[in-house]
């Protein structure tokens, strides 16, 4: 699952400044699609998570979101997967409440969020 993750600073700059941003409560994302040439070159879909340390002190809660989140994003990468064919697909989640969440609510917003991206972007 490691080799999912977003671990260059270089693509996480080249997401915040060329991203696109939609906000769906309460997970900003940021997305980013780059075409590829031959497949090769086609690796997996990256992720990358934030929880500010601000709103959650401990590490446990800051970890136990960042796996809600994952999980959400593997049990539904499939809506998105369906519309993308030679492309990389990059995003970022930016989680935004002052509490704790169950899965319920993290995977309510991961499907509406790539609901809006299938529609608004492809």
């Amino acid at each position: 699952m490691i080799e999912n993750l977003i671990q260059k600073k270089k693509i996480f700059e080249e997401l915040i400044k060329n991203g696109k941003y939609l906000f769906e409560y309460p997970i900003l994302s940021i997305f980013l699609l780059k075409k590829i040439d031959n497949e090769k070159n086609l690796s997996p879909n990256l992720i990358g998570i934030l929880v500010k340390k601000i709103f959650f002190k401990k590490s446990v809660h800051r970890n136990r979101i960042r796996r809600l989140l994952k999980a959400s994003f593997f049990l539904n990468k499939s809506i998105i997967e369906n519309y993308i064919k030679n492309q990389k697909f990059y995003i970022i989640f930016i989680y935004k409440a002052f509490y704790l969440p169950e899965f319920n609510n993290i995977n309510k917003s991961v499907i509406k969020t790539f609901n809006k991206i299938t529609k608004n972007y492809y």
